[in-house]
């Protein structure tokens, strides 16, 4: 095997597991997909707050997240407003986001969301990046709920925080049954540096058979 070809395949490969892959969030569109991702810590709701308007507090924490928006409302049945219709929904009284911060650590973020009318931007933030998904539609919480699930797929990389931003006044999005857990992320480098190590072996072991005529032992 030509010498100078192996120390060339050998940096190759140091070079390689060396290398961090870029941060990244996948999109999971349901929730029995999203659980069987990893570990799920907290599924927390607001059904005990009932039916009608009811302010919880600015901010508002349960169950690793605390809600930041200007005046977090919950949203339950009897009110003007179809996102609380089935199911008491966490909103924003201001019409100007739906803001949270998610407690260090979990790479599963997901909820059940709704929407008055029209469709949502979701932005979500990791200790690495941010991410805006645009046009995501949500149901309007009077016929049913839209999961969303959220995975953290960096090495090292966790949720920090989200947002929901509607079209603007009088556009009311709600959530409920909000998820964090964790997952098992592979590393990168290691994967990276097996498909390359392959990759080196058959190509050297190629460069052998054409210069022999026939493979060695």
């Amino acid at each position: 095997m030509n010498t100078r070809f192996v120390q060339l395949a050998a940096a190759a490969l140091l070079a390689a597991a060396g290398t961090t892959a870029s941060a990244d969030v996948v999109l999971v569109g349901d929730r029995g997909a999203f659980n069987a991702l990893g570990s799920i810590a907290y599924n927390s709701n607001f059904d005990d707050f009932g039916a009608g308007f009811h302010v919880p507090g600015d901010p508002f924490t349960r169950g690793d997240v605390t809600y930041a928006s200007d005046l977090n409302i919950t949203v339950g049945a009897g009110t003007d407003y179809s996102i609380g219709t089935l199911r008491t929904l966490i909103s924003n009284n201001y019409f100007s986001g739906l803001t949270g911060t998610i407690a260090a650590g979990y790479n599963l973020f997901g909820f059940d969301g709704a929407v008055t009318e029209g469709p949502v931007d979701i932005t979500i933030a990791t200790n690495q990046a941010t991410y805006t998904f645009n046009g995501v539609t949500l149901a309007d919480g009077a016929l049913g709920l839209t999961f969303e699930g959220f995975q953290a797929t960096g090495a090292g990389e966790y949720f920090t925080a989200f947002r929901i931003d509607t079209l603007g006044d009088g556009y009311l999005p709600g959530m409920t049954d909000v998820a964090v857990g964790v997952s098992a992320v592979p590393e990168p480098a290691s994967g990276l540096l097996l498909v390359g190590g392959l990759g080196v072996l058959g190509l050297a072991r190629r460069r052998s058979i054409k210069r022999t005529g026939s493979p060695r032992p």
